[in-house]
């Protein structure tokens, strides 16, 4: 039930807002901090490089017992044409009573469809394959088809991303929406926040995050992801990308 509100609403808002006057700007293009996708692609032969060091803790079924870890994120993203981009990502992490693990992995694929502002909703799909480490510490591969819808209003970006994750030992899926929006304040600061909810394991999460945008295509992320519902991990995210 709560994952059909959760639904509802980001559709809602989602599509209230294409309905609202206003100008056409161009907001930041970069991902969003956590899984939601945007809905520009990277130009041909351009390349971006990423790092995340992310740290918190996970709460256990003891009550007051936490589990501290720390993950390192490395992803690379290429622009195949103006239209179409390829990217991947690996994640190791490290906890207080393990060795450091290969947590995940991910390989992306993304098409847009027309140029920007020209149709009243821009749209991209995306296919990722990926793999992840469950709590018995054995990889869980997967496949993700996605649908991205993008609007712009003056300096503000909305985006709603609708996924649907295969998973290809089990053949289980699971709904997993996520909705970001995104306020440039100034050339150097954009500020906004993400919310997401897996409908099969009802974990959800909202991150409120902060862009610095420096000069030579670098940026620099800050974020904090609380969970609710089942997802009992929080944790904080410094990103920092660099183009070239």
């Amino acid at each position: 039930m709560k994952a059909a509100y959760f639904r509802f609403y980001i559709l809602i808002v989602f599509l209230l807002a294409t309905f609202l006057n206003s100008e056409m700007a161009f907001a930041h293009r970069d991902d969003y901090i956590d899984e939601t996708l945007v809905y520009m692609t990277l130009e041909k032969r351009e390349v971006e490089a990423e790092y995340w060091l992310d740290g918190g803790y996970r709460k256990q079924e003891d009550p007051g017992k936490k589990v501290s870890f720390f993950s390192h994120n490395l992803a690379t993203e290429y622009g195949v044409t103006d239209h179409w981009m390829v990217d991947g990502r690996v994640t190791f992490e490290t906890s207080r009573h393990e060795d450091t693990v290969f947590q995940s992995g991910r390989f992306e694929t993304r098409y847009r469809f027309f140029e920007e502002n020209e149709k009243p909703i821009d749209v991209a799909v995306s296919a990722e394959a990926n793999t992840e480490r469950d709590e018995e510490g054995r990889q869980q591969p997967a496949v993700e088809p996605r649908l991205i819808l993008s609007k712009d209003f003056k300096l503000l970006n909305l985006t709603l991303n609708l996924p649907e994750e295969v998973f290809l030992k089990s053949g289980n899926t699971a709904f997993v929406p996520s909705f970001g929006l995104r306020y440039n304040a100034t050339e150097l600061l954009r500020w906004g926040a993400e919310a997401r909810y897996n409908t099969r394991s009802h974990e959800g999460s909202a991150i409120p995050q902060i862009w610095f945008a420096f000069p030579h295509e670098i940026t620099l992320k800050l974020g904090y992801s609380f969970g609710f519902d089942r997802n009992t991990e929080n944790f904080g995210r410094i990103a920092i990308e660099a183009g070239f």
